[in-house]
């Protein structure tokens, strides 16, 4: 009897030893599915380190404590290396992913956000960074491509400046930028090689392993967790409402008229030559305005998206300003709305635009009316500035957000541009790019 009741209370001290350090804990599964080499279930607990594998038909999807979500697709092999978090003091946080084969999505969670800095996701070629996100990772020994569902993501290939070992984004000459806005494009890494972004989709990690439908269509939701060995029941993910706030609809009146949207014309700033920007390539009957490649020797490429491109040059460092706060005014500025159901494009413009920058809290605020035909849409974001001077804007669907934004000041913070993009009713899209200034 003594030596039952020792064993039962080493096991049960055993217990509470491994799982001193859950880090998430199964929400859905189906096929096989193992952790750490043994059979898991619903609600069963993750540790650190513990080694994550899926079967050619096996999906394994993990809630994170900071309730974000790391899933693995069939024939997969990961694990969460590390993940402690500081709440009150997040720059202490430090979180560690990676993906050994296969195919995974990562979504952040609370911590993730709040310490970007320090969170990586490696690949056995590349070192993944965040900007607040939702990603898609295929990965094996030789090659990673990523392709981003919302916000951004740096990638680097691993080199004596970017090594495993290290938290955080390695951002430098060998990195490269891929965010939610450039839906058509995929950001590869090969072995020892530098990132390059592929055109097209036929190359994403959805197209090597897709989704199974019930993967959970926007962060910060649970999934309703249930074991689909043997059974044909989907689990399903609560959905955000996705579209952004509509506000002050052109009157009753001018709508029976026919009469057009009426909108003050922006004006057309003198803006410095510091940051560049316009259309990449032609959309409706507007031309080509940017040359990315011609100007990639004086200016570094801030962000693209649909049709427009922002490039800010490269032979002055930006230094932050005395004041704590600026002001900008929006001064120019083009949109497009696409009708993805209808194959159609159609110009918007843009009103009331204000722009705060906030340097004590590394962070700014933004918004403006979005004008279409006879319809008004207030599109809004805050985000944060980081220490070279560029704007990345805070998740699109956490609410009051609506809209991405990327964006960067001028090195001497006379002006400031960034691109944007938001998901309207009716599943349409609009898209733009706006400059400001003092």
């Amino acid at each position: 009897m003594h030596f039952k009741l020792w064993v039962s209370l080493f096991l049960s001290f055993y217990a509470r030893l491994l799982w001193a350090n859950e880090v998430a804990h199964v929400v859905f599964l189906a096929g096989e599915a193992k952790v750490a080499g043994r059979t898991v279930q619903v609600g069963d607990k993750v540790a650190e380190g513990e080694l994550l594998t899926t079967s050619k038909d096996g999906y394994l999807y993990l809630q994170t404590i900071d309730k974000g979500f790391f899933i693995l697709r069939p024939g997969s092999t990961g694990q969460i290396v590390r993940y402690k978090i500081d709440s009150e003091n997040p720059v202490n946080t430090r979180i560690k992913i990676e993906l050994e084969n296969g195919v995974a999505r990562h979504i952040s969670g609370d911590a993730v956000k709040n310490a970007r800095q320090n969170f990586r996701f490696n690949t056995p070629v590349a070192a993944i960074g965040v900007r607040g996100t939702d990603f898609t990772v295929f990965a094996n020994q030789e090659t990673t491509r990523i392709s981003v569902l919302s916000g951004g993501v740096v990638v680097s290939p691993f080199s004596s400046a970017c090594t495993t070992s290290s938290f955080g984004p390695c951002e430098g000459s060998s990195s490269k930028e891929l965010f939610a806005n450039m839906p058509s494009q995929v950001l590869q890494v090969k072995r020892n090689q530098m990132p390059m972004l592929l055109q097209g989709t036929d190359q994403a990690p959805d197209a090597a392993n897709p989704a199974r439908p019930d993967e959970p269509a926007s962060p910060g939701k649970t999934i309703s967790g249930k074991s689909m060995a043997g059974s044909s029941t989907t689990a399903t993910a609560s959905l955000s409402n996705l579209d952004p706030l509509k506000v002050n609809l052109i009157s009753q009146l001018s709508s029976q008229l026919g009469t057009q949207v009426q909108v003050v014309n922006v004006i057309q700033p003198d803006l410095p030559s510091q940051l560049i920007w316009g259309r990449w390539q032609t959309v409706l009957d507007h031309s080509i305005e940017v040359d990315v490649a011609a100007l990639q020797a004086t200016h570094q490429l801030i962000a693209t998206n649909s049709y427009h491109a922002l490039m800010r040059r490269t032979d002055s460092t930006w230094q932050a300003p005395v004041a704590n706060t600026l002001g900008f005014s929006l001064k120019q500025a083009q949109a497009f709305i696409q009708d993805t159901a209808l194959n159609k494009v159609t110009p918007a413009q843009l009103e009331n635009g204000q722009l705060k920058i906030d340097f004590g809290k590394a962070s700014f605020f933004t918004k403006f009316d979005l004008i279409g035909l006879n319809e008004r849409f207030l599109l809004q974001n805050t985000g944060e500035v980081t220490p070279d001077g560029k704007l990345y804007g805070g998740y699109q669907f956490l609410r009051p957000n609506n809209m991405d934004v990327r964006g960067a000041l001028a090195n001497n913070n006379s002006a400031a541009a960034y691109l944007f993009q938001a998901r309207l009713e009716d599943g349409r899209i609009a898209s733009g790019v706006t400059g400001w200034g003092k």
